[in-house]
Order: structure tokens, then sequence, then C-alpha cells
């Protein structure tokens, strides 16, 4: 059991730095292609704008993941590192718990939005807005995931996930 989930962690995490960068790549390409029509050719693109905007969305949503798998979400640790180990140790499981918690919510709620959009669809584009809508429930069952993986396979201080 313990190298499966070892192995489905790093494909997760694979799949994830791959979608990044993807994604990415995109917003460049489609913002650069925008740019190029309206100043060189003058003759704008109409979807190009919503495009970016979207996949900004879905960037931000993965980046929280991320962040999370790294371990770089800004903190104030100061008071935390002056506790005792004990103390920090049942704060940190308190903590992933909440984080746990909140992503279920986010993820559910997501989830409803995604059902209620399938069927209005975007203003330039030949998607409805439930794929935009899809980053919430996705990036919230990833966090689901790396918090289990992280109360599984707690990082030792200033460690970052791999």
């Amino acid at each position: 059991m313990e190298g499966r989930l070892e192995k489905i962690y790093q494909g997760v995490n694979r799949f994830l730095n791959a979608l990044g960068v993807t994604l990415f790549i995109l917003i460049f390409s489609v913002v650069l292609l925008q740019v190029f029509m309206r100043y060189v050719l003058g003759s704008p693109l109409v979807w190009s704008e919503e495009l970016a905007r979207y996949l900004f969305i879905w960037v931000s949503y993965l980046g929280w993941v991320y962040a999370s798998r790294g371990g770089t979400h800004i903190q104030i640790s100061a008071f935390f590192e002056s506790l005792p180990p004990l103390i920090r140790r049942w704060i940190w499981i308190a903590h992933q718990i909440l984080i746990l918690v909140f992503a279920v919510v986010l993820g559910w709620l997501g989830y409803r939005m995604v059902l209620k959009n399938l069927d209005v669809p975007t203003v330039t584009l030949f998607f409805t807005y439930s794929v935009v809508y899809l980053a919430v429930p996705i990036s919230s069952l990833m966090i689901v995931f790396q918090t289990i993986y992280d109360l599984i396979h707690p990082r030792k201080k200033g460690e970052k996930a791999t």
C-alpha cells in the first residue's frame, strides 16, 4: 500500500508540474498573439482576453495545490516554533484537518457550480462555464490528496514535498 501511494503521489506531482507549465505557456502565447494582432496587424482577437482570464483562474487554483505541496504558503511561524514539539505536532494535525475540511467544502461547492453551469456558454469561446469552474473541485481534490499524504508522511522542518 505504501509503495502504491508513493507512486500515485509522484504521478500526480508530475502531472501537476506538466499542467502548470503547459497553462503558463498557453497564457503567454495567447497574450502575445493578442498583442501582435492588436498592435501589429490592427485586428484584435475577440476571444483571447477571455481565454487568458480562464487559464489564469486555472493556474491560480493549481498554484494553491503547488504551494501546498511545496510547503511554500505564507506563514508566520515565530509563535508556532516557540511551542514545545508535542504541542506543535497537535496544532499541525489540527491545521491539516482544517485544511481537509476547507478543501472538501470548497470542492463540494465547486462541484455544484460546475453542475449549475453545464449549459451556460462562455461569451466568445466554444465551451461552457463549467469548464472554468471545474478548476475548483479538481484543485480541492488534489489538496485533499496532498493533505492526507502529508498526514501519513509528515515533513521535517524546512523539508519540501517531493
